[in-house]
């Protein structure tokens, strides 16, 4: 769980809970809520270097969604100074209907976009598409 609550496009609270299920079944909750600005600048670094790979060839090695979650869950456990919180720790601790939130870690609270913004402009977005949808065109 992320939680971020916006004041004036400020952060109020801007504490990271990550929920993770341990090994022995008991669930833990992490808690940061200090990410330095390098930290957006290596996840950048990291993901274009994902998307950068070349075979032997030199033919693009085009990243799997593994790839991408496995990434992900690495850089977010460096955000923590617990040093439980592993990558593995996150894949294998964290539900799958609960996993939006390692995207969500790193788009909202390390890139800093605006999820309230993201929603408003996809919610336009749809009411554009529908008024499309019933043109007389």
């Amino acid at each position: 769980m992320i939680s971020l609550s916006f004041f004036g496009g400020k952060y109020m609270d801007k504490t990271i809970k990550l929920r993770l299920r341990m090994k022995n079944g008991v669930v833990k909750t992490f808690m940061t809520d200090f990410v330095p600005f390098s930290k957006r600048q290596e996840y950048i670094r990291k993901e274009a270097e994902l998307e950068e790979r070349k075979d032997e060839e030199g033919n693009p090695i085009i990243p799997t969604q593994n790839d991408y979650s496995e990434l992900q869950a690495e850089f977010v456990a460096g955000l923590f100074d617990d040093k439980e919180v592993t990558g593995k720790t996150i894949l294998n601790g964290i539900d799958t209907l609960e996993s939006d939130q390692i995207m969500e870690i790193i788009r909202y609270r390390v890139l800093g976009f605006s999820k309230e913004e993201e929603e408003a402009a996809k919610k336009a977005l749809a009411e554009e598409l529908l008024l499309g949808e019933n043109s007389t065109i």
